[in-house]
């Protein structure tokens, strides 16, 4: 396509918004794209941005039903069946949000938020005492529609709740395309597994069905996310939840139904205790214009983090090579080695608490739950490691898991009480360790007190929040039912994250739950950084968590490290920069005795932290896309990975060759501007040349292998 082309099929499509927003009912509610629009005494809503506009309202039978999907610059529909999208089981009778009968439609409310707009519509059981809000959210910069339901009660000794559906929707055929989970937290035999957050796609027969979702943490089986892509824009849904869920697909004859639920859970509202569902999601994106990740990436942004920014600092952890035999002495030591080859964020993890390696030197669960810093290991005290991390420029972490505890610490004086564990059947899952449930009072104060005094003495810039262990809890008195301890307990951790948010604005958070167990939106709101995978190498099977994560989160939320691993060591590598970059295609981190590190060694690793710098202003803003099968690939082959910029100004080109032996591979960048003009750089042989957008996407750039490292990095920058 010329330039003169794509522009006048940009202002094309920019009449075409024109018009239909002409056409659109006055806008009542907006913040910049985000609006809500509505006649008065109309029976419609529109709620939408710049490139996705929902109809909800009330059809012939009064019932509230998504009407319309569609992107108004494009004028596409995403061809969906109106009809009603949330419903719920209360007191024995399905729901149904309609105008009439024994529900009744009160209000219905536009409201612009800081980063967005909300419409809300409120109805009222009368026989039950019961009120139902359906709520839909729309943000700034993303064709997104986030949505929940709220449930109060204004009288009475409590309704039961079960049945619930986030939302549900028939709509056009298509591929459907889905991310695998964690799968165990154990290496298998060879090392690695290829099954951890590995790609999946498939067209529906007939009758077929899948079922994706989670039982325990959200993240164990399934990521909570998937696309359906028809050829021309791609349908996306999820959820901003860190519990159990499920996401159906059924094929009915031409069209696919989809729907989000929470099944096997049963509440009670009560008129002191409203309930409101986990939020989801869902959008489309149009595919031809390679912005589907970064229209998740904007609604990330704005309606998940609320205009939080990610810090992807390169950070140097403690585990893998220390395990607990961690000491004041060893940490001073290693926190200034650090410094000099460029760390920024130093994480002491896992063995600093009393009890800590009773039985090995990997042994974190003995102590857990003591909250007391062991005072022969440091004598000093945390806070002075903290001081002395300050003092030579960097931030300093810390390893936590405060949903454990060791069964050893239990009634001890000031610590945790076994009528706050958790459990299933009357068993806490363990023989050693325990689960607090947050979800009751006692317990989930006792927990905020631990931290708040532990970060008040401390003074840490981090925290890794680590979850080894996990059961639904069904125990009397902590507030919930036998079949809703999941829900109670996530919910009560997003309280506490959320509380840790208000005190510590400047404090960073780290998720990990034995590795990525718990990787998912809900999450993402209150954390900062993600563990993937406690599996952290070969290069290959990191390159693999990351180019199969990055289809649902930007890369500078993905951490992983460079580590000393079986047929990869650091020092004598014969790749470096190829272990290096297949970590710094997200967060770049360390894990290493650096006083065993020869100099030279030292000075190539301290090059690569330094190249990595260079270009992770762009991983920071950036949405990724693979180019390529995910790796590992076969031999002779590639795994390539794109990342582009908010602004499509900036691009990263990841390419990483399967074998030493020269090559050759044309790349075909998506999404950059067509008509600017991009300085195309390598960062081991230099400038390569100027293109415009438009002849990068059409012609590609080519990728050279003829010795030297096998991980290739081309920057692309936009004049």
């Amino acid at each position: 396509m010329t330039c003169r082309a794509a522009i006048a099929l940009v202002v094309c499509l920019l009449a075409s918004a024109a018009a239909v927003a002409a056409d659109r009912p006055p806008v009542v509610a907006a913040r910049d794209d985000a609006f809500v629009s509505h006649q008065s005494n109309s029976d419609v809503w529109s709620i939408g941005s710049a490139t996705l506009e929902l109809v909800v309202g009330f059809d012939a039978s009064r019932s509230l039903v998504l009407q319309r999907l569609f992107n108004p610059v494009t004028g596409r529909a995403w061809n969906i069946t109106p009809a009603p999208d949330a419903s719920l089981t209360a007191g024995g009778e399905r729901i149904a949000l309609t105008s009439n009968g024994a529900v009744t439609f009160v209000s219905a409310t536009a409201a612009a938020t800081e980063h967005g707009v909300t419409l809300t519509f409120n109805f009222e059981h009368r026989a039950q005492r019961l009120l139902f809000s359906r709520v839909y959210a729309c943000y700034s910069g993303s064709p997104t529609i986030e949505t929940w339901t709220r449930v109060a009660s204004t009288g009475g000794e409590g309704t039961a709740l079960s049945d619930l559906v986030a939302w549900t929707m028939t709509m056009p055929l298509g591929n459907v395309r889905w991310l695998g989970g964690l799968r165990g937290d154990s290496a298998n035999s060879d090392g690695a597994s290829e099954d951890a957050f590995t790609f999946a796609e498939h067209d529906f027969e007939p009758g077929e069905r899948l079922d994706l979702g989670s039982a325990g943490r959200s993240s164990e089986d399934f990521v909570p996310f998937f696309l359906v892509d028809d050829g021309r824009d791609e349908f996306y849904g999820g959820l901003m939840w860190s519990g159990a869920w499920r996401a159906s697909l059924e094929r009915a004859n031409d069209r696919l139904r989809v729907g989000v639920s929470f099944p096997g859970v049963g509440t009670t509202v009560t008129s002191t205790k409203p309930f409101e569902l986990p939020h989801t999601f869902f959008g489309v994106a149009a595919k031809a214009t390679g912005d589907e990740t970064g229209a998740l990436r904007q609604f990330v942004i704005q309606g998940i983090r609320h205009g939080r920014p990610f810090q992807p600092l390169v950070t140097y952890n403690t585990w893998f090579v220390y395990g607990t035999r961690v000491n004041e002495d060893a940490m001073v030591a290693e926190i200034s080695r650090a410094a000099a080859l460029g760390v920024e964020l130093f994480v002491m993890d896992a063995g600093w608490y009393l009890g800590a390696g009773e039985t090995g030197d990997f042994d974190f669960d003995a102590g857990l739950g003591s909250w007391t810093v062991d005072p022969d290991r440091f004598p000093s005290g945390l806070g002075s490691l903290a001081d002395y991390a300050h003092g030579v420029g960097l931030k300093f972490g810390l390893w936590i898991e405060p949903e454990r505890v060791s069964l050893a610490t239990v009634d001890k004086s000031g610590l945790a009480r076994e009528p706050w564990l958790a459990t299933r059947g009357n068993d806490y899952g363990s023989a050693l360790n325990a689960q607090i449930c947050l979800a009751g009072a006692a317990g989930r104060k006792w927990v905020m007190d631990q931290l708040v005094a532990l970060i008040d003495r401390v003074h840490p810039d981090y925290l890794k929040w680590d979850n080894n262990f996990w059961i639904n809890c069904d125990r009397a008195g902590h507030g919930h039912g036998t079949a809703d301890g999941n829900m109670a307990h996530v919910q009560a951790l997003y309280g506490i994250l959320d509380e840790l948010r208000q005190r510590y604005p400047d404090l960073l958070i780290e998720n990990v739950s034995g590795g990525g167990a718990r990787l998912d939106f809900g999450m993402m709101a209150f954390t900062d950084t993600a563990w993937m995978d406690d599996r952290t190498s070969p290069a290959s099977h990191v390159r693999h968590n990351l180019e199969g994560l990055t289809f649902a989160f930007p890369p500078a939320y993905l951490l992983s490290f460079l580590i000393d691993g079986d047929g990869e060591p650091i020092a004598g590598a014969e790749d470096l920069p190829l272990l290096t970059r297949s970590r710094g295609a997200g967060i770049l981190g360390l894990t290493y005795r650096t006083d065993l590190m020869d100099d030279g060694t030292a000075d190539l690793l301290t090059q690569q932290i330094a190249e990595y710098k260079t270009y992770r202003d762009i991983i920071t803003h950036a949405n990724a896309t693979l180019l390529s099968a995910q790796a590992p690939v076969d031999t002779g082959t590639w795994d390539v990975l794109q990342e582009l910029s908010d602004d499509a100004r900036s691009a990263l080109i990841f390419g990483f060759k399967a074998d030493a032996e020269d090559g050759r591979l044309v790349v075909r960048p998506r999404g950059l501007l067509a008509d600017a003009t991009y300085a195309v750089r390598s960062v081991d042989v230099g400038p390569l040349g100027e293109l415009s957008g438009d002849a990068l996407m059409q012609d590609g750039v080519e990728l050279v292998h003829s010795g030297g490292s096998r991980a290739h990095v081309l920057i692309l920058t936009a004049r």
